[in-house]
């Protein structure tokens, strides 16, 4: 049938003992906590969000990442890719969601923005899961080359941003006359330990190696007194998300910008549930993958879809959770059921979205540098992996190049509509667009593209 032989410890549909699934789901939840709290926490930051607001989104978006897991890994119809393949808030929106807020906040109201936000994200969402019947379409469009430079393009612009605000950091802390110092120290240490642990001959350590080193740069925090606790004298007992907390809109711009990291987040997962597909010993191929790999990407959409109702940001799968895999050997999906119902748990305690936003900003900005470093390198790995030809790097080093330069000078080029300004501003969508574009009218047997000239 589908399965052939493989080494698992547990087959796909296997059931492990209670207290080992919950052990394993734990283990799941340390590699991928780190990444859903942070995202909607980076976002809420980035924009400017009260302290009730900030707990809201981090509270939503661990619900809201449980029930997606549970979708994914319970196939029903055409949703879901049945296997252990656990969902959370993607970064890749953090840089575009912040961007597209400080657009819409010129002229609206907190409220009327991220209405607007969740209303556009509602729609790429619906768009993307009409996209999902035709994935082998889609790929011939969205290539290793567009994936590649917008995760690139991404990567390095979040380590950009990410940079800025530690710079903000240590202006307001009086720079080095007063605590700035401090304020490089702590991130730098941060930064540090998320290396050291990522380097340990410990596979469990390494695949929780953002989680650990929050909790590193949060105890060295506590111990200087750089925390302020007060945000927990206010904390509810239970928290139930809403469905339109905000007024729901939809704005043309804002989806402008948004779609094309919808597509390239498509190609992520594709990559992600075929590793966890070949991880739980299937056969990569032939009519079973396809369905799989479609009803996945189809629960992505939905999941995102459900996110943006319940205000909230959008979903993805982890790649961490494939390391775990392949630590534990344990690709039984009923374990993805223990680590669904830990998140929603997690996520219906209010202390817990409170007591993470306690964490101060240097030590949030000292992981994510690293993070987002890694995010740029991986871009760069998904174009060398695909055995690039020299038309390939000069499409991807044009679009780039042409994408920064687009987003600094079309604001000074006349008669260019507002509202394609406002899109073609941020380089990480105009670089997704220039490299679809060029993909797909440059030839691909040039002059140059012998295999000695890569």
């Amino acid at each position: 049938m589908e399965k052939f032989s493989n080494n698992n410890a547990f087959t796909l549909e296997g059931r492990p003992p209670p207290l080992l699934a919950a052990a394993i789901a734990f283990q799941h939840l340390l590699a991928m906590a780190g990444g859903i709290l942070t995202a909607p926490l980076l976002i809420a930051l980035g924009m400017g969000l009260s302290t009730a607001e900030t707990s809201y989104l981090i509270s939503s978006a661990l619900v809201i990442s449980g029930f997606a897991t549970f979708v994914q890994i319970n196939r029903a119809g055409p949703i879901g890719s049945g296997l252990l393949s656990l969902q959370g808030s993607s970064f890749a929106f953090v840089g575009p969601l912040i961007f597209s807020y400080k657009i819409l906040i010129s002229d609206q109201s907190a409220e009327e923005a991220l209405g607007a936000i969740f209303g556009s994200t509602a729609l790429c969402s619906l768009i993307m899961l009409a996209l999902s019947f035709f994935l082998k379409h889609l790929r011939n469009v969205i290539t290793p080359n567009v994936s590649g430079t917008t995760i690139m393009l991404l990567g390095i612009t979040l380590v950009l941003t990410t940079l800025q605000n530690l710079a903000r950091e240590f202006d307001s802390a009086g720079g080095f006359e007063g605590n700035g110092f401090g304020i490089i120290i702590l991130s730098g240490s941060v930064l540090a330990s998320t290396i050291l642990i990522s380097r340990s001959n410990k596979t469990w350590l390494r695949v929780g190696s953002i989680t650990f080193g929050l909790m590193f740069g949060f105890s060295i925090s506590l111990v200087f007194g750089s925390v302020d606790l007060s945000v927990l004298e206010s904390t509810e007992v239970f928290f139930i998300p809403e469905i339109g907390r905000y007024p729901i809109s939809i704005d043309l711009q804002i989806i402008g910008i948004l779609l094309p990291i919808f597509l390239v987040s498509t190609m992520e997962s594709i990559g992600d549930i075929t590793a966890t597909n070949a991880l739980s010993g299937l056969k990569t191929g032939g009519t079973a993958y396809w369905l799989r790999l479609r009803g996945g990407i189809a629960a992505c959409a939905t999941n995102s879809f459900v996110a943006s109702l319940f205000s909230t940001f959008p979903n993805t799968t982890f790649s961490q959770n494939n390391g775990v895999i392949r630590l534990t050997g344990i690709c039984s999906r009923h374990v993805g059921i223990y680590a669904a119902v830990f998140l929603i748990i997690l996520g219906c305690i209010p202390f817990v979205a409170n007591l993470f936003q306690t964490i101060p900003p240097p030590v949030i900005y000292g992981s994510t540098v690293l993070m987002f470093g890694l995010v740029a390198v991986s871009g760069y790995k998904i174009i060398a992996e695909s055995l690039p030809k020299k038309r390939d790097w000069i499409l991807v080093g044009f679009a780039c190049s042409l994408a920064y330069l687009i987003s600094f000078f079309i604001d000074s080029v006349p008669g260019v509509p507002e509202n394609l300004v406002t899109v073609l501003s941020f380089p990480v969508s105009t670089g997704a667009l220039v490299a679809m574009f060029f993909e797909i009218v440059t030839p691909k047997n040039t002059l140059g593209d012998e295999p000695g000239n890569r």
